[in-house]
Protein backbone atom coordinates (compact mmCIF):
# COMPACT_ATOMS: atom_id res chain seq x y z
CA UNK A 1 0.00 0.00 0.00
CA UNK A 2 2.58 2.36 1.16
CA UNK A 3 5.06 0.89 -1.61
CA UNK A 4 5.22 3.93 -3.98
CA UNK A 5 5.23 7.61 -2.50
CA UNK A 6 2.07 9.14 -1.22
CA UNK A 7 0.30 12.44 -1.34
CA UNK A 8 -0.42 14.33 2.23
CA UNK A 9 -3.66 15.95 1.53
CA UNK A 10 -4.86 17.80 4.73
CA UNK A 11 -2.31 17.63 8.37
CA UNK A 12 -4.34 18.97 11.35
CA UNK A 13 -3.86 18.63 14.91
CA UNK A 14 -6.73 16.35 16.70
CA UNK A 15 -8.83 18.37 19.04
CA UNK A 16 -9.26 16.73 22.84
CA UNK A 17 -12.45 15.32 21.78
CA UNK A 18 -11.13 13.28 19.19
CA UNK A 19 -7.67 12.26 20.74
CA UNK A 20 -10.19 11.24 23.95
CA UNK A 21 -11.87 8.90 20.86
CA UNK A 22 -8.60 8.18 19.73
CA UNK A 23 -7.28 6.61 23.36
CA UNK A 24 -10.27 5.13 23.70
CA UNK A 25 -10.42 3.64 20.08
CA UNK A 26 -6.81 2.24 20.37
CA UNK A 27 -7.92 0.83 24.44
CA UNK A 28 -10.70 -1.40 22.40
CA UNK A 29 -9.08 -2.62 19.90
CA UNK A 30 -5.94 -3.33 21.47
CA UNK A 31 -7.01 -5.80 24.14
CA UNK A 32 -3.15 -5.98 25.54
CA UNK A 33 -2.69 -2.46 25.43
CA UNK A 34 -2.86 -0.94 29.03
CA UNK A 35 -3.50 2.21 30.60
CA UNK A 36 0.04 3.01 30.98
CA UNK A 37 1.41 2.04 27.90
CA UNK A 38 -1.32 4.55 25.87
CA UNK A 39 -0.16 7.27 28.52
CA UNK A 40 3.56 6.69 27.33
CA UNK A 41 2.72 6.94 23.88
CA UNK A 42 0.63 9.73 24.24
CA UNK A 43 1.59 11.77 27.17
CA UNK A 44 -0.72 14.96 27.72
CA UNK A 45 1.04 17.74 26.57
CA UNK A 46 2.57 15.97 23.21
CA UNK A 47 -0.17 16.91 20.28
CA UNK A 48 -1.41 14.09 18.01
CA UNK A 49 -1.60 14.96 14.08
CA UNK A 50 -3.91 13.31 11.95
CA UNK A 51 -2.75 13.14 7.89
CA UNK A 52 -4.78 12.38 5.61
CA UNK A 53 -3.03 10.63 2.77
CA UNK A 54 -3.89 9.74 -0.73
CA UNK A 55 -1.89 6.42 -2.02
CA UNK A 56 -0.99 5.43 -5.62
CA UNK A 57 -3.88 3.78 -6.53
CA UNK A 58 -6.19 6.42 -4.46
CA UNK A 59 -6.87 4.87 -1.70
CA UNK A 60 -7.71 7.74 1.71
CA UNK A 61 -5.43 6.85 4.45
CA UNK A 62 -5.45 8.34 7.56
CA UNK A 63 -2.64 8.50 9.48
CA UNK A 64 -2.10 9.21 13.01
CA UNK A 65 1.47 10.95 13.97
CA UNK A 66 3.74 11.60 17.18
CA UNK A 67 6.28 13.49 16.84
CA UNK A 68 6.25 13.20 13.15
CA UNK A 69 6.70 9.37 13.73
CA UNK A 70 3.49 7.50 12.49
CA UNK A 71 1.78 5.61 15.46
CA UNK A 72 -1.26 4.15 13.85
CA UNK A 73 -2.75 4.19 9.69
CA UNK A 74 -6.99 3.41 9.44
CA UNK A 75 -7.70 2.09 6.23
CA UNK A 76 -11.10 1.71 5.55
CA UNK A 77 -12.56 1.85 8.96
CA UNK A 78 -9.67 -0.81 9.98
CA UNK A 79 -7.04 0.43 12.39
CA UNK A 80 -3.41 -0.99 11.96
CA UNK A 81 -0.53 0.12 14.39
CA UNK A 82 3.04 0.92 12.17
CA UNK A 83 6.35 -0.77 12.70
CA UNK A 84 7.51 2.24 14.54
CA UNK A 85 4.04 1.52 17.68
CA UNK A 86 5.33 -2.21 17.39
CA UNK A 87 9.02 -1.52 18.09
CA UNK A 88 7.82 -0.02 21.49
CA UNK A 89 5.17 -2.81 22.00
CA UNK A 90 6.32 -6.11 20.68
CA UNK A 91 3.28 -8.14 21.93
CA UNK A 92 0.66 -6.13 20.56
CA UNK A 93 -0.06 -8.26 17.71
CA UNK A 94 0.46 -11.91 16.90
CA UNK A 95 3.63 -11.95 15.06
CA UNK A 96 4.20 -14.49 12.24
CA UNK A 97 8.63 -15.22 11.93
CA UNK A 98 10.42 -15.33 8.69
CA UNK A 99 14.22 -15.32 7.44
CA UNK A 100 15.75 -12.29 6.63
CA UNK A 101 16.14 -13.03 2.95
CA UNK A 102 12.21 -12.83 3.10
CA UNK A 103 12.00 -9.48 3.24
CA UNK A 104 13.68 -8.73 0.03
CA UNK A 105 10.84 -9.94 -1.56
CA UNK A 106 8.28 -8.32 0.76
CA UNK A 107 9.93 -5.04 0.02
CA UNK A 108 8.83 -5.54 -3.62
CA UNK A 109 5.46 -6.03 -3.04
CA UNK A 110 4.68 -9.15 -2.17
CA UNK A 111 2.79 -10.65 0.46
CA UNK A 112 3.84 -13.49 3.00
CA UNK A 113 3.33 -17.01 1.57
CA UNK A 114 2.83 -20.05 3.80
CA UNK A 115 6.45 -21.59 3.04
CA UNK A 116 7.51 -18.76 4.12
CA UNK A 117 6.80 -18.84 7.79
CA UNK A 118 8.91 -20.46 10.33
CA UNK A 119 6.81 -22.57 12.83
CA UNK A 120 7.38 -23.74 16.22
CA UNK A 121 7.66 -27.60 16.29
CA UNK A 122 5.41 -29.94 18.35
CA UNK A 123 7.49 -30.05 21.26
CA UNK A 124 6.88 -26.69 22.09
CA UNK A 125 3.10 -27.09 22.98
CA UNK A 126 2.23 -24.19 20.56
CA UNK A 127 0.14 -23.79 18.02
CA UNK A 128 1.45 -23.73 14.54
CA UNK A 129 0.17 -20.65 13.02
CA UNK A 130 -1.31 -19.61 16.78
CA UNK A 131 -5.09 -18.66 17.14
CA UNK A 132 -6.47 -16.44 14.78
CA UNK A 133 -9.31 -15.78 12.54
CA UNK A 134 -8.96 -14.44 8.83
CA UNK A 135 -8.94 -10.57 8.86
CA UNK A 136 -7.53 -10.33 12.01
CA UNK A 137 -4.53 -8.02 12.27
CA UNK A 138 -0.62 -9.40 12.35
CA UNK A 139 3.13 -8.05 11.95
CA UNK A 140 5.52 -10.54 10.43
CA UNK A 141 9.02 -10.50 12.35
CA UNK A 142 12.47 -12.12 11.74
CA UNK A 143 14.08 -15.30 13.40
CA UNK A 144 17.34 -12.92 13.67
CA UNK A 145 14.78 -9.76 15.72
CA UNK A 146 11.36 -9.98 17.21
CA UNK A 147 11.16 -6.06 16.07
CA UNK A 148 8.69 -5.80 13.52
CA UNK A 149 8.99 -5.45 9.90
CA UNK A 150 5.86 -5.66 8.31
CA UNK A 151 2.11 -5.47 8.95
CA UNK A 152 -0.75 -6.38 7.30
CA UNK A 153 -4.16 -9.16 8.08
CA UNK A 154 -4.29 -12.48 7.99
CA UNK A 155 -5.53 -13.77 4.42
CA UNK A 156 -7.02 -17.29 6.59
CA UNK A 157 -7.54 -18.63 9.89
CA UNK A 158 -5.37 -20.37 11.50
CA UNK A 159 -6.92 -23.46 11.14
CA UNK A 160 -7.40 -22.74 7.84
CA UNK A 161 -3.62 -22.96 7.45
CA UNK A 162 -2.92 -25.75 9.05
CA UNK A 163 -4.65 -28.15 6.41
CA UNK A 164 -3.30 -25.56 3.55
CA UNK A 165 -0.18 -27.95 4.01
CA UNK A 166 2.05 -25.05 3.85
CA UNK A 167 0.92 -24.10 1.28
CA UNK A 168 -1.06 -20.63 -0.32
CA UNK A 169 -0.90 -16.94 1.45
CA UNK A 170 -0.22 -16.41 4.79
CA UNK A 171 -0.47 -12.14 5.29
CA UNK A 172 -1.89 -9.62 2.98
CA UNK A 173 0.75 -6.97 3.62
CA UNK A 174 -0.02 -3.37 4.39
CA UNK A 175 2.97 -1.73 5.59
CA UNK A 176 6.68 -2.77 5.61
CA UNK A 177 9.23 -1.18 6.81
CA UNK A 178 11.19 1.22 4.91
CA UNK A 179 8.25 2.09 2.79
CA UNK A 180 7.14 5.91 2.13
CA UNK A 181 4.82 5.73 5.40
CA UNK A 182 7.98 5.15 7.40
CA UNK A 183 9.46 8.48 5.81
CA UNK A 184 6.62 9.81 5.82
CA UNK A 185 6.57 14.19 6.58
CA UNK A 186 10.45 14.19 5.57
CA UNK A 187 11.74 11.84 8.30
CA UNK A 188 14.77 9.71 8.00
CA UNK A 189 14.45 5.80 7.98
CA UNK A 190 15.01 5.28 11.00
CA UNK A 191 17.50 1.65 11.78
CA UNK A 192 15.39 -1.35 13.15
CA UNK A 193 16.35 -2.10 16.22
CA UNK A 194 17.72 -5.19 17.89
CA UNK A 195 15.38 -6.99 20.19
CA UNK A 196 16.65 -10.50 19.91
CA UNK A 197 15.27 -13.29 18.28
CA UNK A 198 11.94 -14.47 19.32
CA UNK A 199 11.43 -15.82 22.77
CA UNK A 200 10.54 -19.39 20.98
CA UNK A 201 13.70 -19.42 18.86
CA UNK A 202 15.95 -18.90 21.87
CA UNK A 203 14.72 -22.39 23.13
CA UNK A 204 15.60 -23.52 19.31
CA UNK A 205 12.03 -24.87 19.12
CA UNK A 206 11.79 -24.18 15.57
CA UNK A 207 10.07 -26.60 13.16
CA UNK A 208 13.09 -28.69 12.04
CA UNK A 209 11.63 -28.97 8.95
CA UNK A 210 12.19 -25.78 8.04
CA UNK A 211 16.02 -25.37 7.23
CA UNK A 212 17.50 -22.50 7.20
CA UNK A 213 16.98 -20.29 4.11
CA UNK A 214 19.99 -20.92 1.24
CA UNK A 215 21.00 -24.14 3.20
CA UNK A 216 23.21 -26.52 1.28
CA UNK A 217 20.59 -29.33 1.56
CA UNK A 218 17.69 -26.93 0.74
CA UNK A 219 19.40 -26.18 -2.43
CA UNK A 220 20.19 -29.87 -3.01
CA UNK A 221 16.62 -30.43 -2.76
CA UNK A 222 15.20 -28.68 -4.77
CA UNK A 223 14.79 -25.57 -7.19
CA UNK A 224 14.07 -21.88 -6.63
CA UNK A 225 10.55 -21.31 -7.02
CA UNK A 226 10.22 -17.64 -5.80
CA UNK A 227 8.40 -14.80 -7.26
CA UNK A 228 7.31 -11.56 -7.25
CA UNK A 229 3.75 -12.61 -5.51
CA UNK A 230 5.23 -15.83 -4.03
CA UNK A 231 7.61 -15.96 -1.33
CA UNK A 232 8.23 -19.64 -1.33
CA UNK A 233 11.14 -20.46 1.14
CA UNK A 234 11.01 -24.17 1.65
CA UNK A 235 8.84 -27.26 -0.03
CA UNK A 236 6.53 -29.06 2.84
CA UNK A 237 5.06 -32.24 2.08
CA UNK A 238 1.62 -31.28 1.06
CA UNK A 239 0.06 -33.23 3.26
CA UNK A 240 2.08 -32.65 6.73
CA UNK A 241 0.07 -31.17 8.97
CA UNK A 242 0.62 -30.61 12.77
CA UNK A 243 -1.11 -33.63 14.99
CA UNK A 244 -1.83 -31.15 17.73
CA UNK A 245 -3.36 -28.35 15.39
CA UNK A 246 -5.89 -31.21 14.13
CA UNK A 247 -6.88 -32.20 17.30
CA UNK A 248 -9.14 -29.17 17.02
CA UNK A 249 -11.05 -29.75 14.21
CA UNK A 250 -13.36 -32.51 14.78
CA UNK A 251 -13.81 -35.81 11.92
CA UNK A 252 -9.88 -34.97 10.56
CA UNK A 253 -8.10 -37.88 10.00
CA UNK A 254 -5.03 -37.91 12.20
CA UNK A 255 -4.09 -41.68 12.17
CA UNK A 256 -4.04 -44.78 10.12
CA UNK A 257 -7.33 -45.65 10.68
CA UNK A 258 -8.40 -44.54 7.57
CA UNK A 259 -6.10 -46.83 5.48
CA UNK A 260 -7.84 -49.72 6.30
CA UNK A 261 -11.13 -47.96 4.63
CA UNK A 262 -12.00 -48.58 0.86
CA UNK A 263 -12.93 -45.95 -1.35
CA UNK A 264 -16.97 -46.84 -1.08
CA UNK A 265 -16.87 -47.07 2.53
CA UNK A 266 -15.37 -43.39 2.49
CA UNK A 267 -17.91 -42.28 -0.09
CA UNK A 268 -20.90 -43.60 1.79
CA UNK A 269 -19.15 -41.68 5.17
CA UNK A 270 -19.22 -38.40 3.04
CA UNK A 271 -22.55 -38.69 2.14
CA UNK A 272 -23.63 -39.71 5.43
CA UNK A 273 -22.22 -36.40 7.18
CA UNK A 274 -23.44 -34.48 4.39
CA UNK A 275 -27.61 -35.49 4.75
CA UNK A 276 -26.99 -35.46 8.43
CA UNK A 277 -25.44 -32.12 8.21
CA UNK A 278 -28.17 -30.59 5.98
CA UNK A 279 -31.02 -32.43 7.64
CA UNK A 280 -30.56 -32.00 11.37
CA UNK A 281 -28.15 -28.90 12.03
CA UNK A 282 -31.13 -26.02 12.95
CA UNK A 283 -29.13 -23.23 12.96
CA UNK A 284 -27.78 -23.56 9.57
CA UNK A 285 -28.47 -20.29 7.44
CA UNK A 286 -28.27 -19.74 4.06
CA UNK A 287 -26.37 -18.71 1.99
CA UNK A 288 -23.34 -20.77 3.28
CA UNK A 289 -19.83 -21.24 2.05
CA UNK A 290 -19.18 -24.51 0.87
CA UNK A 291 -16.04 -24.55 3.32
CA UNK A 292 -17.56 -23.37 6.00
CA UNK A 293 -20.48 -26.11 5.61
CA UNK A 294 -17.94 -28.63 5.34
CA UNK A 295 -15.38 -27.63 8.32
CA UNK A 296 -18.13 -26.41 10.80
CA UNK A 297 -21.41 -28.54 9.61
CA UNK A 298 -20.29 -32.06 8.05
CA UNK A 299 -17.05 -32.76 10.12
CA UNK A 300 -18.71 -32.61 13.36
CA UNK A 301 -21.50 -35.28 12.19
CA UNK A 302 -18.85 -37.71 11.57
CA UNK A 303 -18.95 -40.62 14.14
CA UNK A 304 -16.19 -40.60 17.05
CA UNK A 305 -15.00 -44.01 15.73
CA UNK A 306 -14.60 -42.89 12.29
CA UNK A 307 -12.25 -40.11 10.37
CA UNK A 308 -13.72 -38.47 7.05
CA UNK A 309 -10.68 -37.50 4.47
CA UNK A 310 -12.25 -36.64 1.56
CA UNK A 311 -8.71 -36.83 -0.30
CA UNK A 312 -9.85 -40.61 0.14
CA UNK A 313 -13.17 -40.63 -1.43
CA UNK A 314 -13.92 -41.33 -5.15
CA UNK A 315 -14.39 -37.42 -5.33
CA UNK A 316 -11.10 -36.49 -4.28
CA UNK A 317 -12.47 -32.43 -3.30
CA UNK A 318 -15.30 -31.04 -2.15
CA UNK A 319 -16.44 -29.49 -5.44
CA UNK A 320 -17.20 -32.39 -7.66
CA UNK A 321 -18.97 -33.79 -4.65
CA UNK A 322 -21.48 -31.10 -3.96
CA UNK A 323 -21.76 -30.57 -7.57
CA UNK A 324 -23.52 -34.25 -7.62
CA UNK A 325 -25.74 -33.08 -5.03
CA UNK A 326 -26.68 -30.20 -6.73
CA UNK A 327 -27.30 -32.30 -9.65
CA UNK A 328 -29.35 -34.96 -7.83
CA UNK A 329 -31.76 -31.75 -6.91
CA UNK A 330 -30.25 -32.18 -2.82
CA UNK A 331 -28.97 -28.73 -2.91
CA UNK A 332 -28.88 -25.64 -5.14
CA UNK A 333 -24.76 -24.24 -4.98
CA UNK A 334 -23.96 -20.85 -6.52
CA UNK A 335 -21.02 -19.18 -7.37
CA UNK A 336 -21.37 -15.85 -5.54
CA UNK A 337 -17.52 -14.25 -6.33
CA UNK A 338 -14.51 -15.70 -8.72
CA UNK A 339 -13.80 -18.83 -6.84
CA UNK A 340 -16.38 -18.60 -4.03
CA UNK A 341 -19.24 -21.00 -3.81
CA UNK A 342 -22.00 -21.48 -1.45
CA UNK A 343 -25.23 -23.34 -0.81
CA UNK A 344 -28.55 -21.03 -1.44
CA UNK A 345 -30.60 -23.83 -0.97
CA UNK A 346 -32.00 -26.98 0.57
CA UNK A 347 -34.29 -29.20 -1.07
CA UNK A 348 -35.45 -30.78 2.40
CA UNK A 349 -38.60 -32.38 0.78
CA UNK A 350 -35.91 -34.63 -1.63
CA UNK A 351 -36.56 -38.26 -1.00
CA UNK A 352 -32.88 -38.93 -0.10
CA UNK A 353 -32.98 -36.41 2.66
CA UNK A 354 -36.89 -37.78 4.01
CA UNK A 355 -35.59 -40.98 3.84
CA UNK A 356 -31.87 -40.44 6.31
CA UNK A 357 -32.30 -40.68 9.57
CA UNK A 358 -29.61 -40.45 12.54
CA UNK A 359 -30.42 -41.47 16.15
CA UNK A 360 -30.90 -38.31 18.46
CA UNK A 361 -27.52 -39.14 20.09
CA UNK A 362 -25.89 -38.69 17.20
CA UNK A 363 -26.98 -35.70 15.86
CA UNK A 364 -25.45 -31.99 16.02
CA UNK A 365 -25.56 -30.74 19.11
CA UNK A 366 -27.44 -27.22 18.79
CA UNK A 367 -27.85 -26.33 22.50
CA UNK A 368 -24.46 -23.79 22.48
CA UNK A 369 -25.12 -22.93 18.98
CA UNK A 370 -29.21 -21.92 20.68
CA UNK A 371 -27.60 -20.01 23.30
CA UNK A 372 -25.45 -17.74 21.21
CA UNK A 373 -28.22 -17.43 18.65
CA UNK A 374 -29.39 -13.54 19.47
CA UNK A 375 -33.33 -14.02 20.63
CA UNK A 376 -36.21 -12.32 19.81
CA UNK A 377 -35.43 -8.30 19.70
CA UNK A 378 -38.32 -6.29 21.28
CA UNK A 379 -38.36 -2.62 21.55
CA UNK A 380 -41.13 -0.30 23.59
CA UNK A 381 -41.17 3.24 23.14
CA UNK A 382 -41.27 4.73 26.30
CA UNK A 383 -40.95 8.17 28.64
CA UNK A 384 -39.21 8.70 31.79
CA UNK A 385 -41.50 10.92 34.31
CA UNK A 386 -39.93 14.13 35.25
CA UNK A 387 -41.11 16.71 38.11
CA UNK A 388 -43.40 18.77 36.15
CA UNK A 389 -45.88 16.10 35.51
CA UNK A 390 -45.39 13.91 38.75
CA UNK A 391 -48.54 14.70 40.21
CA UNK A 392 -50.04 13.16 37.61
CA UNK A 393 -48.67 9.89 38.35
CA UNK A 394 -49.64 8.69 41.21
CA UNK A 395 -47.55 5.80 42.98
CA UNK A 396 -44.45 6.77 40.69
CA UNK A 397 -41.56 8.61 41.37
CA UNK A 398 -39.32 11.15 39.46
CA UNK A 399 -37.21 9.10 36.93
CA UNK A 400 -39.35 6.28 36.19
CA UNK A 401 -40.33 5.28 32.94
CA UNK A 402 -44.11 4.59 31.66
CA UNK A 403 -45.03 3.55 28.31
CA UNK A 404 -47.38 5.69 26.13
CA UNK A 405 -50.75 3.89 26.34
CA UNK A 406 -50.24 4.18 29.98
CA UNK A 407 -50.11 7.75 30.04
CA UNK A 408 -53.32 8.35 28.59
CA UNK A 409 -54.72 5.87 30.99
CA UNK A 410 -52.96 8.04 33.90
CA UNK A 411 -53.91 11.37 32.40
CA UNK A 412 -57.33 10.51 31.96
CA UNK A 413 -57.64 9.73 35.88
CA UNK A 414 -56.40 12.87 36.76
CA UNK A 415 -58.83 14.64 34.79
CA UNK A 416 -62.03 12.74 35.98
CA UNK A 417 -60.41 12.73 39.79
CA UNK A 418 -60.08 16.72 39.62
CA UNK A 419 -63.01 17.39 37.52
CA UNK A 420 -61.29 19.33 34.89
CA UNK A 421 -63.47 17.74 31.73
CA UNK A 422 -65.98 20.59 30.02
CA UNK A 423 -69.13 20.52 31.03
CA UNK A 424 -70.69 21.55 27.65
CA UNK A 425 -67.97 19.74 25.82
CA UNK A 426 -66.55 16.06 26.67
CA UNK A 427 -64.04 16.36 23.90
CA UNK A 428 -62.41 19.47 25.73
CA UNK A 429 -60.25 19.85 29.22
CA UNK A 430 -60.27 22.98 31.37
CA UNK A 431 -56.50 23.15 32.57
CA UNK A 432 -56.13 23.47 36.15
CA UNK A 433 -52.34 24.12 38.04
CA UNK A 434 -50.15 21.10 36.57
CA UNK A 435 -52.04 20.87 33.77
CA UNK A 436 -52.03 24.30 32.76
CA UNK A 437 -48.20 24.89 33.69
CA UNK A 438 -47.73 21.57 31.45
CA UNK A 439 -50.09 23.18 28.40
CA UNK A 440 -49.20 26.73 29.29
CA UNK A 441 -52.58 27.58 28.94
CA UNK A 442 -56.22 27.68 31.21
CA UNK A 443 -58.26 27.64 28.07
CA UNK A 444 -60.35 24.58 27.22
CA UNK A 445 -58.25 22.41 24.92
CA UNK A 446 -58.60 19.16 22.91
CA UNK A 447 -58.03 15.69 24.97
CA UNK A 448 -55.28 14.86 22.14
CA UNK A 449 -53.48 17.81 22.33
CA UNK A 450 -53.34 17.15 26.76
CA UNK A 451 -51.89 13.94 25.62
CA UNK A 452 -49.14 15.34 23.87
CA UNK A 453 -48.00 18.30 25.72
CA UNK A 454 -47.83 15.64 28.40
CA UNK A 455 -45.61 13.36 26.23
CA UNK A 456 -43.74 16.96 25.48
CA UNK A 457 -43.23 17.53 29.16
CA UNK A 458 -41.23 14.00 29.86
CA UNK A 459 -38.12 12.33 28.85
CA UNK A 460 -38.43 10.30 25.52
CA UNK A 461 -36.35 6.79 26.32
CA UNK A 462 -37.11 3.48 24.98
CA UNK A 463 -36.20 -0.06 25.94
CA UNK A 464 -34.63 -2.77 23.85
CA UNK A 465 -34.99 -6.23 24.87
CA UNK A 466 -32.94 -8.99 23.36
CA UNK A 467 -32.72 -12.41 25.01
CA UNK A 468 -32.06 -12.09 28.69
CA UNK A 469 -30.89 -8.34 28.16
CA UNK A 470 -32.47 -4.77 28.70
CA UNK A 471 -30.99 -2.33 28.07
CA UNK A 472 -32.74 1.75 28.68
CA UNK A 473 -31.60 4.51 25.97
CA UNK A 474 -32.76 7.96 26.59
CA UNK A 475 -34.02 10.21 23.78
CA UNK A 476 -36.20 8.82 20.24
CA UNK A 477 -35.03 5.78 19.11
CA UNK A 478 -32.48 5.56 16.33
CA UNK A 479 -32.98 2.91 14.28
CA UNK A 480 -30.68 1.06 12.46
CA UNK A 481 -29.58 2.48 9.20
CA UNK A 482 -27.40 0.42 6.13
CA UNK A 483 -25.83 2.58 3.51
CA UNK A 484 -24.00 2.19 0.66
CA UNK A 485 -20.68 4.66 0.06
CA UNK A 486 -18.24 4.43 -2.66
CA UNK A 487 -14.50 4.42 -1.42
CA UNK A 488 -11.47 5.19 -3.83
CA UNK A 489 -11.46 2.94 -6.85
CA UNK A 490 -15.30 3.04 -7.64
CA UNK A 491 -15.47 0.02 -5.02
CA UNK A 492 -18.78 0.27 -2.76
CA UNK A 493 -18.87 -0.77 1.01
CA UNK A 494 -21.71 -1.22 3.38
CA UNK A 495 -22.01 0.76 6.14
CA UNK A 496 -24.16 -0.32 9.21
CA UNK A 497 -24.84 1.92 12.13
CA UNK A 498 -26.38 1.74 15.73
CA UNK A 499 -26.12 -2.25 15.79
CA UNK A 500 -25.49 -1.89 19.90
CA UNK A 501 -29.16 0.10 20.63
CA UNK A 502 -30.66 -3.11 19.84
CA UNK A 503 -28.70 -5.33 21.83
CA UNK A 504 -26.97 -6.53 18.80
CA UNK A 505 -23.31 -7.81 19.67
CA UNK A 506 -21.10 -6.07 16.73
CA UNK A 507 -18.09 -8.21 16.41
CA UNK A 508 -20.61 -11.39 16.11
CA UNK A 509 -22.61 -10.36 13.47
CA UNK A 510 -19.64 -9.16 11.54
CA UNK A 511 -18.24 -12.77 11.83
CA UNK A 512 -22.45 -13.38 10.32
CA UNK A 513 -21.50 -10.92 7.17
CA UNK A 514 -17.88 -12.26 6.86
CA UNK A 515 -19.12 -16.18 6.52
CA UNK A 516 -22.64 -15.07 4.71
CA UNK A 517 -21.36 -12.75 1.99
CA UNK A 518 -17.46 -13.97 2.06
CA UNK A 519 -17.09 -10.21 2.41
CA UNK A 520 -14.59 -8.42 5.08
CA UNK A 521 -15.79 -6.27 7.75
CA UNK A 522 -13.83 -3.80 10.13
CA UNK A 523 -15.41 -1.96 12.98
CA UNK A 524 -14.68 1.72 13.87
CA UNK A 525 -15.78 4.41 15.69
CA UNK A 526 -16.56 7.66 13.18
CA UNK A 527 -15.78 10.99 14.35
CA UNK A 528 -18.44 12.54 16.56
CA UNK A 529 -20.39 9.25 16.75
CA UNK A 530 -21.27 7.32 20.62
CA UNK A 531 -21.72 3.67 18.52
CA UNK A 532 -19.43 1.87 16.53
CA UNK A 533 -19.85 1.41 12.52
CA UNK A 534 -19.15 -1.81 10.80
CA UNK A 535 -18.42 -2.20 7.06
CA UNK A 536 -19.12 -4.77 4.96
CA UNK A 537 -17.43 -4.91 1.78
CA UNK A 538 -19.80 -4.77 -1.43
CA UNK A 539 -23.30 -3.50 -1.59
CA UNK A 540 -25.06 -5.90 0.98
CA UNK A 541 -27.35 -4.37 1.68
CA UNK A 542 -30.20 -7.07 1.58
CA UNK A 543 -28.78 -9.65 3.47
CA UNK A 544 -27.70 -7.78 6.24
CA UNK A 545 -31.86 -6.13 6.11
CA UNK A 546 -32.27 -9.92 6.06
CA UNK A 547 -30.02 -10.74 8.84
CA UNK A 548 -31.55 -8.63 11.21
CA UNK A 549 -34.99 -8.99 10.60
CA UNK A 550 -35.55 -13.02 10.00
CA UNK A 551 -32.56 -13.99 12.88
CA UNK A 552 -32.06 -10.96 14.97
CA UNK A 553 -35.97 -10.32 14.82
CA UNK A 554 -35.94 -6.50 15.03
CA UNK A 555 -38.98 -5.21 13.64
CA UNK A 556 -38.79 -3.53 10.21
CA UNK A 557 -39.96 -0.56 10.69
CA UNK A 558 -36.14 0.16 13.15
CA UNK A 559 -34.28 -0.84 10.14
CA UNK A 560 -33.46 1.72 7.71
CA UNK A 561 -32.23 1.39 4.29
CA UNK A 562 -33.97 -1.07 2.05
CA UNK A 563 -33.53 1.24 -0.83
CA UNK A 564 -29.86 1.08 -1.28
CA UNK A 565 -30.07 -3.29 -2.09
CA UNK A 566 -28.64 -3.20 -5.65
CA UNK A 567 -31.73 -3.13 -8.51
CA UNK A 568 -32.68 -6.86 -9.66
CA UNK A 569 -31.79 -7.10 -13.63
CA UNK A 570 -34.10 -7.58 -15.60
Amino acid sequence: MFKKPVKIKTNTQSKATERKNFRETLLRKFPNFSESQLNELLPKKEPLNVLKVITHNDVIVNVYTVQKRPVIFEVEGKIFPTIFLLWKFPNLLYAFTTHQQVMSFITSGADLMLPGVVTPSLQTGLLKYGAISENDTVCINLTSNKAAVAVGVASQSSGAMSLQGSRGKCVNIYHFYGDSLCTLEGMSNPPLPNLGSPEWLQLKSFDENFPALGSPQKQASSSPMVSENDVITSEKNENEVSIRELEDVPGVATSKENDECSIEEMDNLLCYCFLGAIKYTKSLSLPVLTSNFFKLNMLPICPPNRNLDIKKTSYKKLKPFLKKMSDEGLVTVKEIKGGVEAITLINKEHPRIQEFYLDPKDRPKNDIDDKEDPQITDVVETYMITQNVLPIFEGHRKGDTIQASQIRQYVTKYVKDNNLQDETNNRLVRPRNVLATVCKTEHPVMWEEVIEKVCAAMKSCYKVKSGNEEILNKGKVSPITISVSVRSGNKKVTLIDNLELFGVRITEFAKECQHGVAASTSISRPPGKKYDQLLVQGNQVLFIYNLLTEKYKVPKKYVKGLENAPKKKK
